[in-house]
């Protein structure tokens, strides 16, 4: 069975006109050419403040306050997941859907918008007579002292975006919905985008089939003789061959489109494999390199610790909050609770990060030390590790030299 995955979409309405449109659309109170009309009715209202509409709910949230020319009035987001949870097995069933899971998403997306947004949120509305179940939310951007500031709440970068998406994953895990591929090449699309992938109106549209209107045949009142039924069959057929070369040429015309669009995808899926393939073989490298940084190093430069100091056979690192990091080689560890060994590890147990984080803690690491520096100190630690052990085994034969040597000469005294 294919996994599930999320699904989160925001638009920005800057006019009057799109919040309205935006009701209207979620009321239905307009056409809607993807969604079932004898359905409708099993849409639900999930969070509203009022019976008003969506101008009047703005509004109301927005207050008194001077709106500014290029402001955001509001935010519409669109939540779903993909049609593996809602009929696992069933994909192809359009419209249909487990009543158990789709009231449990429900819950916990519904839960989620309060608990990040409260009353921002001002409307939400469950669709239940599309392809796929989905909730519109209409939120206003108010900051904490209650201005309209859009920025503050979604920024004005893909890397918040995406925070946001991880944010929701993470409300719906529980019920074994995944976060999609975090980095990756794949462009955002907006909440109106989202009926064009839903109503897949990129496919081709077959040509209907037509009419054959066959030649009027000779009058019974005429005499039929054998040259006019002959030239009446010549007409029939020639008719009938010219409507079925223009019936059968626009569907040849769009199977080879249809062949085109999929060597294309299948082109670019290669061409996307090949990325990922390159770029997991760039990041085990970068990791082998990251692993080999002095812990000492990236406790200084990363988290601004004091030291090194001595204390019991470790040397020790005070963190700016007081704690105290023990460190010996490469291993680590604070108090009894934390422990581990190499830099990643150690900044994820610092970041108190978990291991889908793991890359945002190599890429705090690339960023403080660069891949030069990286690569610079594993050769300069591996060198030192094998000059340690060169040293270690010197000692070791000088020892037992010494040993031998002592031996010999109790042996000697004792004759």
């Amino acid at each position: 069975m294919r996994p599930a995955f999320t699904v989160l979409r925001i638009q920005k309405l800057k006019t009057w006109g799109a919040i309205a449109g935006s009701g209207k659309h979620n009321q239905r109170e307009r056409e809607t050419p993807n969604a079932d009309e004898g359905r409708t009715t099993e849409n639900r209202v999930l969070i509203c403040q009022s019976e008003a509409d969506n101008t009047a709910l703005v509004k109301e949230a927005i207050g008194t306050q001077r709106i500014r020319k290029n402001a955001v009035l509001g935010v519409e987001m669109l939540l779903s997941a993909s049609p593996e949870y809602f009929r696992p097995g069933q994909t192809e069933k359009a419209g249909e859907y487990d009543a158990h899971r789709l009231n449990s998403w429900v819950d916990a997306s519904t839960q989620w918008l309060k608990e990040r947004y409260g009353s921002r949120v001002v409307k939400a509305v469950l669709h239940l007579d599309e392809a796929t179940p989905h909730i519109h939310a209409l939120l206003v951007p108010l900051d904490d002292t209650g201005k309209l500031n859009c920025r503050s709440l979604f920024g004005g970068s893909r890397h918040t975006l995406s925070l946001l998406q991880t944010d929701y994953a993470k409300a719906v895990q529980s019920l074994g919905i995944t976060r999609g591929i975090e980095n990756s090449r794949a462009t955002h699309q907006k909440v109106s985008q989202f009926y064009s992938i839903v109503g897949n109106d990129n496919a081709v549209k077959f040509p209907q089939p037509t009419r054959y209107d066959a030649p009027e045949m000779p009058s019974k009142l005429e005499r039929m003789r054998d040259k006019e039924l002959a030239a009446y069959a010549r007409k029939a057929a020639q008719s009938g061959v010219a409507a079925q070369r223009a019936a059968v040429e626009p569907v040849i015309s769009a199977i080879r489109k249809e062949n085109t669009l999929l060597k294309t995808q299948n082109m670019n899926l290669k061409i996307a494999n090949s990325r990922l393939a390159k770029e997991n073989g760039v990041l085990q490298k970068y990791m082998t390199a990251l692993r080999g940084l002095d812990i000492g190093t990236v406790l200084r430069r990363m988290f601004g610790a004091r030291g090194p100091y001595q204390k019991d056979d470790y040397d020790c690192y005070q963190l700016s909050d007081k704690r105290e990091v023990k460190t010996i080689g490469s291993h680590w560890h604070m108090g009894t609770e934390k422990r581990g060994k190499g830099a990643i590890d150690l900044v994820m147990a610092l970041r108190g990060y978990e291991q889908r984080d793991l890359h945002q803690a190599l890429g705090e690491l690339g960023k403080t030390f660069g891949a030069e520096v990286v690569a610079g100190e594993y050769v300069g630690k591996t060198i030192e590790r094998a000059q340690f052990e060169v040293e270690h085994a010197m000692g070791k034969i000088d020892r037992k030299s010494k040993i031998s040597q002592d031996h010999s000469r109790q042996s000697g005294k004792s004759r």
